[in-house]
Formats: structure tokens, sequence, C-alpha cells
């Protein structure tokens, strides 16, 4: 058998002329050639091999067909070859290639997991120094990273990313342009997942080195160029400035790959979609109708192509899309109806199950609902609703488009004022959530995501509350808050639970759920969100999903995962005690979360705002008329920027800025939700000069930080609102929680019994941060009060060693720095001596630990911004408190602003206090401990808010 190192000669040398001339007529005499050799040695695996090669690039051009002999040609040489042989590597990886590349041609699924399989094997079985590794991994780069992009597994495009640098690095000339490229689009499509700003550059330079140093009339020319438009696009949206000059340039680039191909066929039509696509988004940007008409010229020829049904569809949509574009922008009427009558065409040509169709049912929506705003035809607009309704019920279609279609039903629907249909439409939109934010996404993602729906929540909720169902408000509040937490413990709790009874029901769920998220993983673009470009975005977003993605996906395989996840969900609820087997928890499931007062849904949004009572007697919504959004929106703003400003080291100036802010906003709150909910209070649960209420607050949008319990009119009347009550401290016990669920949870959770078993971390001292001074005395006084108080401090206060011990007690003391971005909420931490214990390692490594020996009790976060959320992503309370209580912490006191380092000293040494009781610590007494060490400092220093009111209370 010939060496590894031996090329076949003269196949390969016809391979590159094809490559480098694009001249099919090669391809012809290579396979003659290599079948001329094959019939004198039918066992030679080096020819079958080349021949594979030259069968999947002719079916690439001219005949599909040949994509089968491909791969029978791939499997006999693998097939004649030992696991033993030199050969064996590089057989895997052809085989690997052709199947792949199959695969992308159509879209069945067998096909990429029988690439994948080869794949693995070929790189697992290549040594470092063996003179084919090279060419092994050119084969199987391409492999992981369309599994990738089918799975949406980010291990698989790193995998790809780093085969590809390791081809660049080779010293190899046969290599440098395949190495270009296949780098380019690989960091292009880890960009759209992580938006690392590194990969997007080098993406950009190594299409330019590689066009620079390929031939005129190179076969990969086209594509080379379109890895370069989608990553000019992507580094353009990533920006979101003023500066379009990636955008220009992604258009002349479009140009130029339409030029050189001159051809009718598939391809092409790809191209000229996506080059329309681009042009829009140029019309938009420069208000340029030109543009606009040069992207419908294009859409119609795209249209006009010669290319399946389901093809010529999708361009149909995307041609609609563009005129009604165009007709927006000119106040075209005809316009419009033209964009109708095309995107009734696109809707014919999908099948019911068809992924696409969710989109061309919402562009069709979009443009009934338009000719209804000109014609005010009441036919138009059901009509346009029935597309919403289908498009966002489509369990096949991507769930952007989903929800777009959902939110756009919504808006539509409360703009007309109609209750009962913005209520099912909000309810669509938040049902969508978890699917936006999917579990398989980058964290980075889903939280950017989310960030695009912010607020929904709270807008299904007040349209609830419009149509008189506030038990459905509160459902609805509970369903889209909190999303990543609820995702995780509900896998973590209803599948393990299922598990431990029908273990392969678990496992087949899991999976299916697994893949079933994965068909909508391919890279998409986030586009910024500038006025009237909603239509455009949804069109680029659609058009550059994928840079060589196929023109069609597997709509069956899509569709019958879907309808196989509803039968093992349905399978798994007929189970006794799964009745409600991964479903969002209902009113009656969630009002004993109450018991002993009452919690208080504080909700705002842009239609209206309300306290939503719940006790275990009922529910009651209270409206709150001067409670604004926007005021709530900019005051919020306000407060997270002076509290920056005085971190920042600040003075005396940017404290007393603090200050006022503060005295503002507890009057305001008062004003505008105190008064009515402690009113409300007291005739639920019964008032009295004497009275105070046990109140869980539960905020939502903006309200998530700003400080509702410290809610009244102190200062300088200090003694005059003792008397008259006019503050929430004098009337209620506060305490916060994310969720009912989440409230629920805590009271769920075993009690240990016993001593606890407790630690506590100190570090007074860190490079690069202000002194904490008191933090020896806390711990000092944290000690007298716990026995047995184990302290970890200095070199002994790791990242590791802290995760360690809250493995191994049951509360725990944190006297540390801690720090908060309101930007990347996931990203907050605590400081310790060898680096940052953030969110997501809390949640991560706690997520596992066994409660068995009895739960964990209580954790005290005696540190910096410990439980202050994230500014775009207020209603997922991404903080450390939130961490710690989901991992199973009873109790939780952590500070939503910065705390005195003294102050902080002294209200931990009065809470321990408080929390011994009959000669024992109980941690159920900590609500009432801290309302007691605040009350405290409070009348020592009424007028100055800042020192008292940060420090708060999560848990029953």
């Amino acid at each position: 058998m010939p060496s590894p190192e031996r090329s076949i000669d003269p196949v390969d040398p016809l391979i590159v002329a094809y490559h480098d001339s694009g001249d099919e007529s090669l391809l012809v005499r290579a396979e003659g050639v290599a079948r001329d050799l094959l019939a004198a040695e039918p066992s030679r695996v080096d020819v079958l091999a080349a021949l594979s090669t030259v069968l999947m690039l002719r079916g690439r051009t001219s005949d599909p067909q040949q994509l089968d002999a491909a791969v029978a040609a791939a499997g006999k040489a693998t097939a004649l070859t030992p696991p033993d042989d030199p050969w064996w590597p590089y057989v895997n990886a052809q085989l690997a290639m052709v199947v792949g590349f199959r695969f992308e041609q159509r879209r069945e699924v067998s096909d990429l997991s029988t690439a994948k399989r080869h794949a693995d094997v070929a790189v697992t079985a290549v040594d470092e120094d063996d003179p084919i590794r090279i060419d092994v991994l050119v084969r199987c780069v391409n492999v992981y990273r369309l599994s990738f992009e089918r799975f949406g597994q980010l291990a698989d495009i790193d995998t790809a990313v780093r085969l590809s640098r390791e081809v660049h690095r080779s010293t190899d000339p046969d290599h440098v342009l395949t190495a270009h490229q296949l780098l380019a689009l690989c960091l292009v499509m880890r960009f759209a997942r992580t938006g690392s700003p590194g990969d997007i550059d080098e993406a950009i330079a190594h299409c330019r080195s590689g066009l620079a140093g390929m031939p005129a009339r190179h076969v990969d020319r086209a594509a080379l160029n379109g890895v370069l438009v989608i990553a000019l696009v992507q580094r353009w949206v990533s920006v979101d400035g003023d500066d379009d000059a990636d955008l220009h340039e992604a258009v002349r680039v479009s140009r130029q790959v339409v030029a050189d191909l001159p051809s009718i066929g598939t391809v092409r039509a790809q191209l000229l979609a996506t080059h329309g696509a681009l042009l829009v988004m140029h019309g938009l940007s420069s208000n340029s109708p030109a543009h606009l008409d040069e992207a419908i010229r294009s859409s119609r020829e795209a249209v006009d192509a010669p290319t399946a049904g389901t093809q010529r569809a999708g361009h149909l949509v995307s041609l609609a899309h563009s005129l009604l574009i165009r007709a927006r922008m000119s106040s075209d009427p005809a316009g419009v109806s033209d964009a109708v009558d095309t995107g009734m065409a696109a809707l014919a040509g999908f099948s019911p199950g068809h992924p696409d169709r969710a989109r061309a049912l919402n562009v069709l929506g979009t443009a009934l609902r338009i000719r209804y705003l000109i014609d005010h035809d009441p036919a138009d607009l059901d009509a346009a609703v029935g597309m919403w309704r289908s498009s966002s019920a489509s369990r096949a279609g991507a769930v952007e488009i989903r929800m777009t279609a959902a939110r756009t039903w919504a808006q539509t629907a409360a703009e007309a004022g109609d209750a009962e249909l913005a209520l099912e439409a909000y309810g669509t939109a938040v049902g969508l959530l978890p699917l936006l934010a999917w579990r398989g996404l980058d964290r980075t993602v889903q939280e950017k995501r989310l960030a695009t729906v912010a607020g929904l929540a709270g807008d299904a909720a007040a349209w609830a509350l419009a149509a008189g169902q506030p038990h459905r408000a509160v459902e609805l509040l509970e369903q889209g808050r909190q999303v990543l937490w609820s995702q995780a413990l509900q896998t973590r709790s209803d599948l393990s639970a299922l598990a431990a009874v029908a273990p392969a029901l678990a496992d087949e769920l899991d999976r299916t759920r697994r893949e079933l998220d994965g068909t909508g993983a391919s890279p998409v673009v986030e586009l910024p969100t500038r006025p009237g470009w909603e239509l455009g975005r949804d069109l680029l977003t659609s058009a550059l999903g994928g840079p060589h993605r196929a023109g069609t996906e597997d709509a069956g395989h899509r569709r019958r995962l879907a309808e196989r996840w509803e039968q093992l969900a349905a399978e798994a609820r007929r189970r006794p005690g799964f009745e409600s087997f991964l479903h969002p928890p209902s009113f009656a499931a969630l009002q004993p979360a109450t018991i002993g007062g009452a919690a208080v849904l504080v909700n705002t949004s842009r239609w209206r705002s309300d306290a939503i009572i719940v006790t275990t007697d009922g529910v009651r919504a209270v409206p709150l008329p001067w409670l604004s959004h926007d005021t709530a929106q900019r005051r919020a703003v306000a407060f997270l920027e002076v509290q920056r400003a005085v971190e920042e080291g600040g003075g005396p100036v940017e404290r007393a800025a603090l200050r006022q802010t503060l005295v503002s906003l507890q009057r305001w709150l008062w004003d505008t939700v105190g008064v009515s909910v402690c009113a409300a209070l007291d005739d639920m649960l019964g008032g009295g000069p004497d009275r105070r209420h046990r109140v869980w607050w539960c905020p939502t949008g903006p309200l998530t930080m700003l400080p509702l319990h410290a809610a009244g009119r102190f200062g300088a009347s200090a003694p005059l609102a003792a008397r008259r009550r006019i503050s929430v401290a004098a009337r209620c016990v506060s305490s916060y929680t994310p969720s009912l669920s989440a409230l629920l949870r805590a009271r769920a959770a075993p009690t240990p019994d016993g001593v606890p078993q407790a630690f506590a971390v100190g570090l007074g001292t860190l490079p690069g941060q202000a002194p904490l001074p008191a933090v020896s005395d806390e711990l000092r006084a944290v000690s007298s009060h716990v026995p047995g108080l184990r302290v970890l401090s200095g070199r002994s206060a790791t990242v590791e060693g802290v995760l360690t011990a809250l493995e191994q007690h049951s509360w725990a003391h944190f006297a540390c720095h801690g720090d908060q971005d309101f930007k990347r909420p996931s990203a907050a931490a605590l400081r310790l001596v060898d680096g940052r214990l953030s969110v997501l390692d809390l949640a991560g490594r706690l997520a596992s630990r066994s409660r068995s020996a009895g739960g964990c009790d209580l954790a005290y976060l005696s540190a910096c911004r410990t439980a202050a959320g994230g500014r775009d992503l207020p209603d997922e309370g991404i903080h450390l408190t939130a961490a710690l209580q989901m991992a199973g912490f009873r109790h939780v006191i952590g500070s939503q602003w910065a705390v005195a380092d003294r102050v902080a000293a002294q209200v931990a040494d009065d809470v321990y206090a408080g929390l011994r009781t009959g000669g024992r610590l109980a941690a159920d007494g900590a609500a009432v401990a801290l309302d007691r060490a605040i009350d405290r400092v409070r009348r020592a220093h009424p007028d100055r808010p800042e020192v008292w009111a940060a420090l708060i209370h999560t848990g029953p």
C-alpha cells in the first residue's frame, strides 16, 4: 500500500488546477484518471480517496447525484484500511469531509452524525508529527463547524478554531489559502455566538489575506468574499455607532460576489437575496430610496432564478420584506399591496411544517396591518392577527421570528385597547422566553437576547390586570421573569425527579430537547435597535443567519423533533406526581409562599402600573396611577450613576449627591407605591397603630434597582414620620424575593439540625482595593455569636477554598469587597485573594451539591452591591444574593449598594445577636434581626439613608 506521504499523480494536479481556474472539464479528466488507476489496482486507498474528492466537487457544481458516489468511494477506502494502518486517520477524515458536504446539501442529520464520528476518530488517531496531520485537520474542520451550526455547542466551534489555527501555522504552501478560509469562517461563527471583538477583526484580516493571495478565477473566491461580507456586517452591527464604513464595504464586496457568479442557479439566487438584504440596510442607514430600489431588483432576480419551490418561496418572503420597507419609506399604498400579494405567493410555497413558514406569516401579517392602517378594512387586521397567531405558534419556526410575531400581535392588540386579545398575545410571547434564551446558548448570548425583550413580563401582567385576571398576572410575572434561573432549577428539579423514577424517559427528553434547541442554533445577526429598522433587522438576520447554509433545512426533521418532545412530555405528565412536569407554576401552587404575610409584586409597564398583593387568602390588584415606567427608569439610571460616582473615588460632592438622590427616591417611592400598598395591606391583613405587616417585595423592571423597603418621609421630619407612620419601615417588616417560586423553594428547604456549621471569609486588604479596616472587628463579633466559626482570611480565602467551604457548611458570612457589572450582571463577583468568585461560579458549583445532611440555612454578604441586579436585565435577578439563594441557602442578607465599613460591622454584630433565641442560633429570625439592627442605625442617622438602607434580606 502507498505511504501516506505519496500524492496521487496526476489526479492531484488536476484538482489543484480546477480550484485555480474553475474549469469543470478538469474534474472530468481527473475522474477518468482515477478510474483508470483503480481499474489496475481496485484496492488503492489513496486513489479511492482522491476519487471521492473529485466526485464531491462535481456534485457541488453540476451533478448532485455524484455526492452519493463520493461517499461510497470514501467509505470503501475506510473499509479497506485497518486501524493500525498509517492511512487510517486520513481515510476517516476524507469520509468525514464528503459526508459532511452531503449534509450541507441535503441537511440530513444522520449524515452529520456520521461525519462527526469519523472526524473524531481521525483527529484522535493522527499524531502531532504525522506528515499527513494537516491534511487530516483540513478535512475535519468543516465538520466541527457544521456540528456547531446545527447543534449550537460552543465546544465544536472552539475545536474548529483550534484546528484551523494549527493548519494556519503550517508551512505547507498547499494549505495557505485553505487556512485563511477555514479560520475566517470559524471565527465569524464564533463571534456571532460570543461577541468577542478579537474574533471578528481577525476573521476580516484572514479574508483579506486569503483574497489577496487567491487567483482571480479561483473556485472559492466568491465563497471567501461571502464570508468577508458576513464578517463586515457582524462588525458593523457590534459597534452600533454612526460609522457605516463596514456596511458600505460589505455592499461593495457583495456586488463583486454577484458579478463573479454569472451562472443562474441556487447559489447565485441565495447571493442575490443576501445582496438585496444588505442593500435594504444600506438604504435604511442612508435613507436612500435608490438603494432600496436596487435591493428590490436584486430580490426579484433571485425569485426569477430556477430554484426549488421552498427556496423560491424564501426569496419571495425577502422580496415582500423589501417591498414593504420601500413602501413605508415612500408612503406608497400600491407598494404595500404589492408586498401583500408577494407575501401571499410566498406563503403558498411552504408546507405547514416548514421552518420558514413562520417568517412568511410574520411578514404577511405586518404588510396586512400596514394596509389596514391605510384602507381601514377590518378584514385586513383580522387576517394580520391570524398570521401572527399562526407564526408565533409554529413549533418548527425560528424562535426569533415567532417572538417578533407575538410581540407585534401584542402591540397591535394593546394599541387597539383589546385587553383579551392583548393578553393572549403577550401570554404567547412570554411562553417563548425559555426558547429565546434556550440553555444550549452561551450565557452572554442568552442575556443579550433577553435584554431585547426586557419588560415583556410586566407588559403581559399589565394586560392581564386590564382583562380583570390578577391571578393570571401573577402567573405571567412568574413565568416571564428569572428565565435563566428557572431553566437551571427546572431542569435540575423536574428532570432529576423524573430520572429517579423513569431514567430512560428523562434521558430521551433531555436528548430530544438538546437537539430541538440546537436546530435553531446557527449564529444570527444581532442588529441594534434603531427606529424604523424592525423589518430590516429581521430581513438581514434571515439572509445572514449562517454564511454557508443550504437553501433549505430538513423541515420534517425539526417538526418530528417538536412532536416527539410533546409526546415525551405528555408521557411524563401521565405519571403520578408529574402532572405539572416542565409547566410554569399555577397561582394556586404559588400562593402558599405567602404564609405569614403578603407578597407585593410591584409591576410597572408602559401601559399601566400596579401592585399585586398575594396572600394565602387571595390576590388584590392595587392601581398605582402615579407610578410611571419611564420615570422609574430615569430614576433608576440616575441612582446607578451617583452610586458609580461615589464608588469610583468620589468626594464630598458625590457623596452628597448620593444622599440627595436617595432622599428624593424615598419620598417618590412612598408617594407612588408605599402609601397605596400599606393602605391595602391594612385592609387585607388588618391594621392598627402598632401593627407591622410581614412583606416580601417582588418588584419588576427598573424598580428592582430601587429600595422599596426604604420608601418614606424621614430626614428632619423623622419624629413626625414616626408618629404618623409615613414610611414602609414603620408599617412593614420587609424582605425581598426574586420570585414567588424562589420564596416557595426557600420555605421548603430543609433546616439544619443542631449547632450551625459556619464559616466566614474576611479580607480587609487586597491589592488595588480600598482597605476595609473594620473587617477584623466584624469577624470577632460574628465569632462571639457563632460557636465553632471557621475563618478564611489572607491566603486561605481563595476561590476554590471558599467554594469547598460553601459545600461543607450551612452558614456563611462574607466580609470583603463585592463587584456588580450593571451591563453584564453574571460577571458580578466577590473579590478573593486569588481572583473573583462570580455569580456563575456559585451557581454552577453549588447546583449539584448534596443537601442530604440538612441543607444550607444562612448566607450573610457583608459586601458591596451583592443584591444589585443588571440595568439591562432587571427581571432576571442576576446577582450574588440570588445565586446563593438559588443554590439552596434559605436566608440571604445582601446589599443594594456600597456599605460603610463600620456600619456593616455594627449591623452584623446586631444581626447575629438577634438570631440567638432560647440559647441557640436560628436563621429563621434573620428578617426580624436585620430589621431591628437597621432600625438602630436609622434612629441614629434618619437623614442619611445611604448609611442604613443598603442591606436587605431575601428569604422566608
